[in-house]
């Protein structure tokens, strides 16, 4: 049997669809680049913004057409939450908290159905892993803090935490199979384990342990939870690597406010500067969203402030959209498409100019980078540096994947840097 698997959105779904092509190798499917050729067709779907949504559908309506005899799971967020309309469109649907039921799924050929669950009951249950040099781990599941623009609690349920042997069992047994560095997942990392009395820098200090192990890094971070504590591990734990994800949303207080974010613009640039001083050398990346109900010219221009102030080495950026079951949907104050679009460019081009800037102050420095495999063009190695910026290098011989090499970088382009072995 062949199957085709399609990944819309973030960290937790590719970890999600690794978990079924895991399932799917190891009762002997074989997996094909083109639907044509599938038995199992699979779509992972993402519901945190309308688009991505939408690409559920119109991806279901072009792979039917183009394979009319194969069996198509919907899966992911959107499934989770639109199962009474995919039913109608998929053969089978499979939600956040199901994916056990691809063990079901694979035995029994022509099954079709809905199979959801309103939160993850299985924590620690070890999903497989393909074998790779980075490895997604896991470490909790689902989110409570209800911000007002967010679908994800619904789509992925209340928060649950992972034990930490579950944990530390996973990884000892990937590095073994030759995973070098793991990235921790969950909505919010901060809160691991307030059930535990045991928090994420234990957790830390714990993966720090593992024999083998090269690096540690982790995703994504509340601001209104992220400590001085984490802070010092970051600096402290040799594995542990110097780059943060903190999603800010937006400059403006007032806009914070309607999203319920929890914390204010100066709680938040006080952190990123205790960040900036303990950590050296540390990056940080950011999430924005623009165009949010009530947001004025004058907001905007307060978050193309913290840009500046900040100087993310990056920022994934998009419009605001109305979510399901999110309070945000009907407030008053929508912002118009039209406006939405330029604040989006004009953020988009400031973020672009800081980040060149950033990427050019690498050149003529030696970089620690692990090679990650061959990049996409297939004429050259890639890794990341401990900052997270990709590297291309030329191959050698006497270097492969899995290795950690000195690089002297020898240019900077508009996403990624060049280097050389030395």
């Amino acid at each position: 049997m062949k199957y085709y698997i399609k990944t819309f959105g973030c960290q937790m779904n590719e970890r999600d669809s690794e978990k079924v092509e895991g399932i799917l190798l190891d009762n002997n499917y074989e997996k094909v680049e083109e639907a044509e050729q599938a038995d199992l067709i699979i779509i992972n779907s993402c519901a945190v913004r309308e688009k991505a949504e939408n690409k559920l559908y119109s991806e279901i309506g072009r792979l039917r057409f183009k394979n009319k005899k194969a069996t198509i799971v919907a899966m992911g967020c959107v499934a989770q939450i639109n199962y009474e309309k995919l039913k109608n469109l998929a053969d089978v649907v499979v939600g956040t908290n199901t994916i056990d039921e691809f063990y079901n799924i694979v035995k029994k050929q022509g099954i079709s159905g809905v199979f959801i669950k309103p939160s993850m009951d299985k924590p620690d249950y070890i999903f497989p892993h393909l074998n790779r040099i980075t490895s997604y781990i896991d470490i909790m599941y689902g989110c409570d803090n209800f911000c007002s623009y967010c679908v994800v609690p619904y789509t992925r349920g209340r928060e649950v935490s992972r034990k930490r042997e579950a944990i530390i069992e996973e990884i000892k047994e990937l590095v073994d199979k030759g995973t070098k560095e793991v990235m921790l997942l969950g909505q919010n990392v901060n809160s691991y384990g307030k059930n535990f009395n045991y928090g994420f820098v234990d957790l830390l200090y714990e993966v720090n342990k593992v024999e083998g192990l090269e690096r540690i890094r982790f995703t994504t971070s509340h601001p209104k939870d992220f400590s001085k504590d984490l802070i010092y591990a970051i600096r402290d734990l040799k594995k542990v690597c110097e780059h943060i994800h903190l999603p800010i949303q937006s400059g403006s207080n007032k806009i914070l406010n309607l999203m319920r974010r929890k914390y204010t613009k100066e709680e938040y640039l006080e952190k990123v500067h205790i960040y900036k001083e303990i950590v050296k050398n540390g990056s940080i990346t950011t999430d924005i969203i623009v165009g949010f109900p009530q947001e004025t010219e004058e907001d905007f221009q307060e978050t193309l402030n913290v840009l500046e102030e900040v100087k993310y080495d990056t920022s994934f950026s998009f419009k605001y959209s109305k979510r399901a079951f999110t309070k945000a949907k009907d407030m008053d104050g929508q912002v118009p498409e039209e406006d939405k679009m330029k604040r989006l460019n004009l953020l988009q081009d400031l973020q672009a100019k800081i980040t060149q800037e950033k990427l050019k102050t690498y050149e003529n420095r030696i970089v620690e980078v692990l090679i990650e495999g061959v990049s996409k063009k297939g004429n050259q190695f890639f890794g990341r540096n401990r900052q997270n910026m990709v590297v291309n290098l030329d191959f050698m011989d006497n270097i492969k994947a899995g290795d950690i090499v000195k690089v002297k970088i020898t240019k900077a382009f508009k996403h990624s840097l060049l280097g050389k072995v030395i």
